[in-house]
């Protein structure tokens, strides 16, 4: 599959068209339930308003996906992928013999 072209998404004013916009607010909303991959996504939600026509509206500023085995954000640079490489586990083997368990209980 070809892999699809990371645009950049830049705040545009709604009525002017103006990339000149002020961040007046923000706060972050924290979706209760994981993605198929285990991940959380934190979004960072804000007020935001045109320096030109000073028009304000409510938008999402970015979304950052964290669990599982790497970190997504995403917004307005576009998306990126942060992966954390981990140490696989070691698998710890307990044996243990039942006449000896039971040695000790006598």
């Amino acid at each position: 599959m070809p892999r699809k072209k990371e645009t950049k998404k830049k705040l545009v004013c709604p009525k002017c068209g103006s990339t000149d916009i002020e961040v007046l607010k923000t706060w972050q909303l924290v979706s209760p339930f994981p993605d198929r991959k285990g991940r959380i996504t934190i979004t960072v939600m804000g007020v935001v308003q045109c320096r030109r026509c000073g028009y304000k509206w409510r938008t999402v500023i970015s979304k950052i996906k964290v669990g599982g085995s790497e970190v997504e954000l995403e917004g307005a640079g576009g998306k990126k992928k942060l992966v954390e490489e981990e140490e696989p586990r070691r698998v710890k083997e307990i044996v243990l013999d039942l006449e000896d368990i039971l040695e000790e209980e006598e």
